[in-house]
């Protein structure tokens, strides 16, 4: 067991990032669902 907690610990780093990343894209996508429906918006 004290391998895999060793493991983790090292990829610790990757996995935040892929984390962030995924966290990002989702909420990338939430905000473009919901300020495009507005087509006569100024910004579009």
């Amino acid at each position: 067991m004290r391998g895999v907690i060793g493991a983790i610990k090292a990829d610790f780093g990757c996995l935040l990032v892929a984390a962030l990343f995924i966290i990002i894209m989702a909420s990338t996508i939430v905000f473009a669902t919901i300020f495009t429906p507005p087509s006569h918006n100024a910004f579009v």
